[in-house]
């Protein structure tokens, strides 16, 4: 086992949590997109280490620092901001990830990051915030869903701030926002579904799509899909939820 930090020659092993799921699976299809994001991104909005089992990814953890990473939060410079860190079946309880970790930890450290923070959550499905306690974070800010958790590497305490929702929808219609945020593959499927079905609505729905840079983010206060400015849907989530939510706000609009 090993662990090594991402180049542009490892992008056809990135996010290894596809390769449990059924070739079949509706969020394979956007994996080739995220990938092309992965690309065009690297050393920019993401940066990442894998764990290999040989010449196999087994996990990984994607992150950017905190002048460049598009995350809904004013951060101080010089932080490591993780989106996302997964590790395979097989391979977990086993130490690995704590491997893993501790590979990232010193290598940030020994780059002059002051720490690390992660946006975990109360899902135990996603980025739970337990499995981050059992690698030492603490949690030092909450705004539900999430629980801010941070590191320290070279500084005990960082300044950041949650940024409010601050996005102002139509007001002739119903809209549905969308925020080109590639990053994650469900994150795809979720945009282009949400495109598919606000397009059915036809004329009652206006669809709205924003490049999803640090500077919309942070004067947005989001980078995830909003129904007439609101965030209605959080994760993935059924064509007939989204189209039910979508109704429900029409009809609302209609009073």
């Amino acid at each position: 086992m090993r662990v090594k930090k991402v180049t542009l020659n490892d992008l056809e092993a990135t996010y290894c949590c596809m390769s449990e799921l059924p070739p079949d699976h509706r969020w394979i299809e956007a994996l080739p997109e995220s990938r092309e994001w992965f690309k065009a991104n690297l050393g920019k909005h993401v940066e990442g280490y894998h764990l290999l089992d040989g010449d196999r990814v087994v996990g990984h953890i994607y992150y950017a620092a905190s002048e460049r990473a598009l995350l809904p939060y004013e951060i101080e410079p010089r932080v490591a901001c993780i989106y996302c860190t997964e590790m395979l079946q097989d391979y977990v309880h086993k130490g690995h990830g704590k491997m893993m970790f501790d590979y990232m930890k010193n290598d940030l450290k020994e780059q002059g990051f002051k720490g690390i923070m992660i946006p975990a959550t109360d899902f135990k499905e996603w980025m739970h915030y337990e499995l981050f306690l059992k690698q030492g974070f603490q949690v030092i800010q909450e705004h539900a869903p999430y629980k801010v958790m941070y590191f320290p590497l070279l500084n005990q305490s960082i300044d950041i701030k949650v940024l409010p929702l601050n996005y102002k929808p139509s007001r002739d219609k119903v809209e549905v926002t969308l925020f080109n945020n590639f990053f994650c593959p469900v994150a795809v499927y979720m945009y282009h579904l949400m495109k598919k079905v606000a397009q059915a609505f036809g004329d009652k729905v206006k669809i709205v799509e924003i490049d999803t840079t640090p500077e919309t983010v942070r004067r947005y206060g989001i980078a995830d899909p909003l129904i007439n400015g609101k965030i209605k849907l959080f994760g993935p989530a059924s064509e007939e939820d989204v189209k039910k939510t979508i109704q429900e706000e029409i009809k609302q609009f209609e009073c």
